[in-house]
């Protein structure tokens, strides 16, 4: 009985997460606009950014492996995309020395 009571407790905790991700994306649209509101805007990022760490890792991948295939994602993308390449190039180095 136990068991069950565990799949239970996960379900509830990823659908949670899931909920509280869709909530900020929609403040970060609400919000982007809003020049009165920029620290509230940066908030907002940071949090969809720690729900996917935390999604991930309730999916079962580690923060690292996530870290990981970010960087492959994006050193993906910056080769095949030549406008604002070098954003993502500079968001790659930034990774890499973190």
């Amino acid at each position: 009985m136990e068991n069950n009571f565990d799949i239970t407790k996960n379900i509830k905790s990823l659908e949670n997460l899931k909920v509280e991700l869709l909530l900020k994306i929609a403040s970060v649209f609400k919000n982007f606009n809003n020049d009165d509101l920029p620290q509230e805007l940066i908030d907002d990022i940071c949090h969809v950014i720690i729900i996917g760490y935390l999604l991930g890792n309730k999916l079962g991948y580690d923060f690292r492996e996530i870290d990981d295939e970010i960087s492959k994602r994006i050193k993906s993308i910056s080769a095949d995309i030549e406008e604002d390449s070098q954003n993502y190039r500079k968001l790659a180095e930034y990774l890499k020395k973190r």
